[in-house]
This record gives structure tokens, C-alpha cells and sequence, in this order.
């Protein structure tokens, strides 16, 4: 499932040690967005309860693709 981690003020000033402990949670990093705060990735529906209780972590939403019509 891919997803959104956004990450709180915290998360931001330790934005290195968070990924490092994103990875071990579970979450598959494709990208790093340290300006606006947000972490892009995959990861398995059963592990997203433990990337949500990380600290540093303000929310973690599915990512929804941008339809054409």
C-alpha cells in the first residue's frame, strides 16, 4: 500500500534517526520530502499501526492516485 507519512515538528529535527526508524517499522522509502515534512512509501497494511505510534509522526494517510478525465 502506498502511502504518506507526514511528519510532525519533532520528526522534522530528526528527520534522519525517523526514516532510519520508518525502514525498521516496515515502510519501504521512495522519497523524502524534508521541506514540506512528508515521507512517500510502501508498506504492508498490518505495519502501519507501528509507523503511526513512531515519534515524529503526525499522520500516515493512504496516498491516492490523480485521476484524468
Amino acid at each position: 500500500m502506498r502511502v504518506l507519512v507526514t511528519v510532525n515538528d519533532d520528526g522534522v529535527a530528526r528527520l534522519p534517526e525517523l526514516v532510519a526508524r520508518l525502514r525498521a517499522a516496515g515502510l519501504v522509502v521512495d522519497t523524502v520530502l524534508e521541506h514540506v515534512g512528508v515521507i512517500t512509501g510502501v508498506i504492508a497494511p498490518p505495519d502501519i499501526a507501528a509507523v503511526r505510534a513512531l515519534r515524529g509522526v503526525e499522520a500516515v494517510e493512504s496516498e491516492r492516485g490523480v485521476e484524468e478525465g
